[in-house]
């Protein structure tokens, strides 16, 4: 019949000869072969299995000889023997899965999908039976374990993953002493229940636990790793903000269950921490960490076989990732997120682009907003995001006590309080936000509102907070009054304070003296002299005001303030004066290391008073809002005191011989206030029924301010100084450097005016 060997065609011998095409000696190279024949399936005959998981053949109808690898799987493998000649030794199950490769695959045509290759020029696929994907079978029947590194590249990683979950639950062969990784049960703090109270990067959050007092844990995620926010002037990375966002959204203020997986020692922190705790978290049935990775907001962190501190949910990890990266979400997709801007105008630098935005916020109304960060119980940095900015919004109508600075200087009274009160309660919530006004700062003023209900009532209800008496409304008005019934936290001394108001309001009975009706003299007891033209007096009916603090200053309770305590700049204490040993209400001017200088306002001298004397003000002594500063400061209108040393003595001493000769007792008649309420006044002696200005004025010692130099009476008197030559006239005009410079501006502007005027 001429078949086979018996042909009689010619040439027909050669032609039936393989041209098999092997990888050594430059017979192909295994990345053009891969870009030739990636992504089809093509017909292979197996020649040899080195392993399990290792298979050697031919293609056809190329004849490229090839050893393939199967993707995302590892099988027992054999050591080399010692000595030559000996057959290699078996791992456990070895034999069993290279057997199983065998009897279904052995010199038969199968398909194969070539996914990758190695530098040694091995490929990487995946081998079809007709029934079933082999790998898969080989992984269902615990003869192979998945490796994370080449499952990539594979169609579907999930389904390996879930093959070989079926052989741990089952136990089969490799799998018979497995057993699923789970926390000690002896250690109490292995897991705990707590509240999210921030978010702070999509693999990061803080939980407060219920222990009493309850303590806030810095918690990672444990075997993932999600794109980092930009710091500062940094740009964030792609999808870092989707997944802090992620997070965000479905678990601030929500309850969660935490167990600890590990704990890593921390080289360095910028929060001083010695070690990081990564914890799988859930919030009801579902894990954080697996929803994240399945949205394609973070990726599975790769961990060594023999390394243990992983997350107790790894393997579902490992699923979630491979259907992501199947399904091209998030991270794995072509699809870069929208970038986003955002304005902050909440800084010291942005004022005047808050004053800008103030017109927007305020006509929109109610705008939905995310707190950011809390400043103080009232304070707080909202996103706008319809406006695309972060505001400063200071709750309207109402103050909550400071909390302490970094510098170590202490806060007010339940000012920490207050502020973990908003924190817990607001950051990074969903809020409403309505702004009503904006101080000079650039901080907006307004409401906001959580879950629909008003935060400043909240705060006052719960005494963190007292109203200002400005934008009230009736629900604050009565929250407030609640807690002072309650006497919660902030009026804990509510019935001290009622008493210092009753106190001060029998004594604001005296009616406090001013400028007279008719603009008529006034008589007024002259306490300290600053300068000769400046002066601190008591009107008449002061010194029942005065009675009245010194008694509650001097039934005070003994002992000093706490060591914590340091007096602000401006605030009213209690200070104790050198002279006489006694209290007085006293305002702090300038602090110079250990003391501080003093103003005593209800007498008008002052003096350097160190910080162990003086005291916190007690609510049993009327506060100046109650009773105000008693040494009202007056100054002698229209004239200036000498510049020259010599003559301000002079005219110093002028003053206190005509005070020495009265005790004191003027009167006083004013002529004009100043927008802070100094008074501008002439103060008439007594004995000569003439004001000091005219006497000074006519001495020669003192002179008529430059815009006042037309008032009548008064400058007759510095006409008869200067005839006379007297102090500072003794010269002819006493003019001051100042005036000098402004008259010479005059000049300058005149000339420029006239050159102006002939063009």
């Amino acid at each position: 019949s001429n078949l086979g060997i018996w042909t009689k065609v010619d040439g027909a011998a050669a032609l039936s000869i393989r041209n098999v095409i092997t990888p050594n000696d430059g017979g192909y190279d295994a990345k053009e072969v891969l870009e030739a024949f990636k992504g089809t399936g093509q017909t292979f005959i197996t020649e040899q299995f080195r392993d399990g998981a290792t298979v050697r053949g031919y293609l056809v109808p190329s004849f490229h000889w090839i050893t393939v690898f199967l993707s995302g799987v590892s099988c027992p493998g054999f050591k080399r023997a010692e000595e030559p000649g000996q057959p290699d030794i078996p791992e456990a199950f070895a034999l069993e899965a290279k057997y199983f490769m065998e009897s279904r695959l052995l010199n038969r045509e199968v398909v194969v999908m070539l996914e990758g290759v190695d530098k040694y020029n091995n490929f990487y696929g995946s081998i079809q039976h007709p029934q079933y994907d082999i790998s898969i079978e080989l992984l269902k029947v615990g003869l192979a374990k998945v490796v994370d590194w080449s499952a990539k590249f594979t169609k579907d990683p999930e389904l390996l993953y879930k093959a070989e979950r079926i052989a741990k639950e089952r136990r089969l062969r490799m799998w018979k002493d497995y057993v699923a990784p789970a926390r000690p049960a002896a250690s109490s703090a292995a897991e705990f229940v707590g509240k999210v109270t921030e978010v702070i990067s999509g693999d990061f959050i803080v939980v407060k636990d219920t222990a009493i007092p309850p303590v806030e844990h810095r918690i990672a995620l444990s075997s993932i790793r999600s794109p980092k926010l930009g710091r500062r002037d940094e740009k964030d990375q792609p999808f870092a903000y989707e997944a802090r966002e992620f997070l965000r959204s479905r678990l601030i203020g929500r309850k969660v269950t935490v167990g600890i997986d590990y704990i890593r020692p921390l080289q360095t922190s910028t929060m001083g921490e010695t070690e990081r705790v990564f914890a799988s978290v859930s919030e009801g049935s579902n894990n954080v960490a697996v929803a994240l990775v399945a949205n394609g907001l973070a990726t599975v962190m790769k961990h060594r076989q023999d390394d243990q501190d992983r997350s107790l949910y790894y393997d579902d990890l490992i699923q979630a990732e491979a259907a992501a990266a199947r399904d091209k979400k998030g991270l794995h997709g072509d699809a870069v997120p929208p970038t986003r801007h955002i304005n902050d105008v909440s800084t010291a630098a942005s004022t005047a682009q808050a004053k800008q935005m103030f017109g927007f916020v305020q006509r929109a109304g109610r705008l939905a907003g995310i707190v950011q960060h809390v400043v103080n119980g009232a304070r707080f940095k909202v996103l706008i995001p319809k406006q695309s900015c972060v505001i400063s919004l200071a709750l309207a109508g109402m103050r909550c006590p400071q909390t302490g600075r970094k510098d170590g200087e202490p806060g007010e009274p339940y000012g920490e309080e207050a502020y973990q009160f908003s924190r817990d309660k607001c950051l990074q919530h969903d809020v409403e936000v309505e702004v009503t006004g904006q101080d000079k700062g650039g901080t907006m003023i307004g409401r906001l509102y959580l879950h629909k209900r008003d935060m400043g009532v909240m705060l006052l209800a719960e005494g963190y907070a007292r109203t200002t008496g400005r934008d009230l409304t009736t629900e604050m008005e009565e929250a407030e009054k609640g807690a002072q019934g309650k006497r919660l936290r902030t009026w804990e001394k509510y019935d001290a304070e009622l008493e210092a108001e009753k106190a001060a309001a029998e004594a604001a009975e005296v009616v406090e003296a001013a400028s007279g009706a008719g603009g008529d003299a006034v008589q007024v007891t002259v306490t300290e002299v600053v300068d000769p033209v400046t002066f601190y007096v008591h009107p008449a009916g002061a010194e029942a005001q005065i009675a009245l603090v010194a008694e509650r200053l001097a039934t005070m309770a003994a002992g000093g303030a706490s060591p914590e305590w340091r007096p602000k700049i401006g605030e009213v204490v209690a200070g104790q004066f050198s002279a006489d040993n006694l209290w007085y209400r006293a305002r702090v001017e300038v602090r110079k290391g250990d003391a501080f200088q003093v103003l005593f306002i209800d007498y008008g001298n002052g003096e350097e008073v160190p910080l162990c004397n003086l005291k916190p003000l007690p609510s049993s002594v009327p506060s100046t809002v109650q009773c105000p500063p008693q040494a009202i400061e007056y100054k002698l209108a229209y004239i200036k005191a000498p510049k020259d040393a010599e003559f301000n003595q002079e005219a110093l001493a002028c003053v206190n011989e005509i005070l020495t000769g009265c005790d004191g007792v003027i009167g006083a008649k004013v002529e004009y206030k100043e927008r802070s309420g100094r008074c501008h006044v002439q103060l008439i002696d007594p004995s000569s029924f003439k004001s000091l200005n005219s006497i000074l004025l006519r001495h020669g010692l003192a002179k008529l301010e430059r815009r006042r130099q037309d008032m009548e009476g008064l400058k007759d008197d510095q006409a008869e100084a200067k005839r006379e030559r007297l102090n500072i006239w003794q010269y002819g005009d006493a003019v001051d450097s100042d005036e000098e410079d402004n008259r010479f501006a005059d000049d300058v502007a005149k000339a420029k005016q006239k050159t102006a005027g002939a063009r």
